[in-house]
């Protein structure tokens, strides 16, 4: 398996943490992956996947802080996980 599709079901593993966990019981370690993830992605050149990963994460810890809605992160969680639905469809070459 190569680096692209690693992150893609590390990617795929954290969302899924994610939505098990809850927007409103949300472990920092999930923003903290989320990070990990984000600059392995970067490191990859994998510039859209990147954008929507930080994207994710600023609204969760907005969210944890109290400063937005849990329905803020769900939308941008939504749009992660229909990136990654898609970029699996392409055989993840666009991740």
């Amino acid at each position: 398996m190569d680096m692209v599709e690693d992150l893609h079901k590390e990617l795929e593993s954290c969302a899924a943490g994610i939505n098990a966990a809850g927007l409103g019981n949300l472990d920092p370690q999930h923003i903290e992956r989320l990070d990990s993830i984000s600059a392995r992605a970067n490191d990859l050149g994998l510039h859209e996947g990147k954008k929507l990963i930080d994207n994710l994460s600023a609204a969760l810890q907005s969210c944890k802080d109290g400063k937005s809605t849990e329905e803020s992160a769900a939308l941008r969680l939504t749009a992660l996980e229909f990136y990654l639905k898609n970029t699996q469809s392409a055989g993840t070459e666009e991740l």
